[in-house]
């Protein structure tokens, strides 16, 4: 007979804890009855943990069930303010900060500009957004199970510490540290497209058996690979780099220090590099008209409104940018054969116009008979999808049900 540890016993306990706890939070309300079923343990078992849970607050008794023929059982529900989750989005225009209940709820959500890249200046705002969010709905210090940060960039997942972010030209900035110097709470790093696809999974309660990529297309592009147990870093921790996959030779100077990837050609500000320079170059378009003249105010939305009223230099800029994109999401079929594409960020807010020429170049590209049965579908979080998965981020990797 096998002999488990003490280690053993204790991650089964933590583990069958978690398993009743999430099954109440998935039923809304349930019995214990019904759990034990759901989670394969003994009704005892599940009258240990549930009474454990009621104790701490975590969970309560809201009445009584209808009837299966004895007596009526006690309904449970989870705590909603009993812990909170905080996800922060560092993004190069601009940072998000949301609050999440136990109930996995976003109770709270702002949005500022990033007033600078600058390391120090930058936690500075990271920390004072929080601290203002905190603050503004009183939330008890002691509630808060930590914070999530969804930064750009090659993460050691150790440490915490950004080695390399091209948005933010950082290089080895020891960011987890310095914000728990600063904030009072649990804080985690993470890649800001692995906490995106994290966030878009549990908000569109995704399960897969083999493998699923979330690609962010945004002010940068990158991806993340989630398998069914968890995230998948590579043996470095730097998996995911879409972007980064070279598709043009010779092609335009990418923040990475290489030239020719994706992002240099596909991403938001790629995009709007393009449309100024074709305008410098004298190709009439009627982008000048939408920016009134000043240059600097060319985003990629403004190039895309332009392509879809039909302006034939945004419309070329579009159209080879879904085609790259569609090249790179080939090479990842071909290689990994996923169940699902999740395409998230800024530029698939433009609707199926993009989409559409995203999927065509993808069967363009993709190998014959490979990846029959992948979907590439469109996230449906919106803007605060990269935050939500830094909460996400917390709830997964922080064990705040035993440690309550």
């Amino acid at each position: 007979m096998r002999k488990f540890s003490k280690l053993d016993l204790n991650s089964i306990t933590n583990n069958n804890r978690m398993n009743v706890f999430n099954c109440i939070l998935e039923a809304k309300k349930i019995n214990r009855s019904v759990i034990a079923k759901k989670v394969d343990l003994s009704i005892p078992s599940v009258m240990s943990i549930t009474e454990d849970l009621i104790e701490k607050g975590i969970i309560y008794a809201v009445g009584k069930g209808e009837s299966q023929g004895g007596k009526r059982p006690e309904m449970l529900m989870v705590v909603p303010d009993r812990f909170f989750f905080i996800g922060v989005d560092v993004g190069r225009t601009s940072i998000r900060v949301i609050v999440m209940n136990n109930c996995r709820d976003v109770i709270y959500k702002i949005s500022k500009t990033t007033e600078s890249v600058e390391s120090d200046q930058l936690i500075g705002q990271i920390t004072e957004m929080t601290m203002n969010s905190i603050n503004e709905l009183k939330l008890p210090h002691e509630r808060i199970v930590g914070i999530g940060v969804a930064m750009p960039g090659l993460i050691e997942r150790e440490t915490g510490r950004v080695l390399f972010s091209p948005n933010f030209g950082w290089r080895d900035v020891p960011l987890q540290d310095k914000l728990k110097s600063s904030l009072p709470f649990n804080v985690l790093i993470e890649n800001a497209n692995r906490a995106l696809t994290i966030g878009e999974i549990n908000n569109m309660q995704l399960k897969s058996n083999s493998c699923i990529i979330g690609v962010n297309l945004a002010y940068g592009i990158g991806s993340a690979v989630v398998l069914p147990n968890g995230l998948y870093y590579g043996s470095s921790g730097t998996s995911g780099e879409i972007g980064h996959i070279i598709v043009e030779n010779h092609g335009s100077y990418c923040s990475c220090g290489n030239y020719g990837c994706i992002e240099s050609i596909a991403s938001g500000q790629a995009i709007a590099r393009q449309a100024r320079i074709a305008i410098d170059n004298k190709i009439q378009t009627s982008i000048v008209e939408k920016c009134g003249g000043d240059l600097k105010k060319i985003d990629a939305k403004l190039v895309f409104d332009a392509a879809k009223e039909g302006d034939s230099l945004a419309l070329s800029i579009v159209k080879k940018a879904a085609d790259y994109i569609g090249k790179g999401l080939a090479i990842a079929i071909n290689m990994l054969d996923p169940e699902q594409i999740i395409l998230c960020g800024g530029l698939t807010l433009n609707g199926e116009f993009f989409i559409d020429m995203i999927k065509e170049a993808v069967s363009k590209y993709q190998m014959r008979y490979a990846g029959s049965n992948v979907q590439i579908i469109v996230g449906k979080s919106g803007h605060y999808a990269t935050a939500i998965g830094g909460a996400w981020i917390v709830v997964n990797n922080i064990d705040f049900l035993s440690n309550s």
